[in-house]
């Protein structure tokens, strides 16, 4: 199950990146259309959840050496959803991570509703794991073979006037090469 789960935040992280991107992998490599697209991707996935007061948070953090950072927070609650995104230049360095984004509030009275400030730590933990991943894309076929590995993580947001820890599962860091092949 935890492996289903790391390959699945890899795989929602490199969606992201594909779908923000577009064509950036073909654009980046310097090669005549049609051919495959190899390139060297390090970075880091954190998919963390936590209980602000009577609300649920929900926060996405990805970066990727080729591509750049995200990061994404949605909060509900019985006073409704609010949620945001951002691409901050930095988003991890060396053991810390933070971010700030602003919050809207989500429906037919939704709007700005402040900011959200994510701060922590991260470290290595285990062994690096072997990866090999194949997967199908609308208009590539993605093979990523390289490691993975585990990271402990101390994380904390500060949002709609509540701070709180959350638990980020899955956490990793990647060092992959991957090739892009047009279908």
């Amino acid at each position: 199950m935890r492996k289903r789960l790391m390959r699945t935040a890899f795989l929602a992280g490199a969606v992201v990146m594909a779908t923000c991107l577009p064509g950036a992998a073909h654009a980046t490599s310097g090669t005549a259309a049609g051919e495959a697209v190899t390139a060297d991707e390090k970075g880091h996935v954190l998919f963390c959840t936590g209980r602000a007061g009577d609300r649920s948070v929900t926060v996405d953090l990805y970066d990727n050496s080729l591509y750049g950072s995200f990061v994404s927070v949605i909060v509900e609650g019985p006073d409704g959803e609010y949620g945001g995104g951002s691409t901050p230049p930095l988003l991890f360095d060396n053991g810390s991570v933070s971010a700030e984004l602003p919050i809207e509030k989500h429906g037919a009275d939704g709007g700005p509703a402040g900011r959200a400030v994510i701060q922590g730590t991260y470290a290595a933990s285990g062994e690096p794991e072997r990866v090999h991943d194949i997967t199908r894309e609308p208009s590539w076929v993605v093979v990523a073979h390289g490691t993975r590995q585990q990271l402990s993580t101390s994380v904390s947001i500060t949002v709609l006037g509540e701070t709180t820890p959350l638990s980020c599962e899955p956490s990793f860091a990647y060092d992959l090469k991957v090739t892009r092949t047009p279908q």
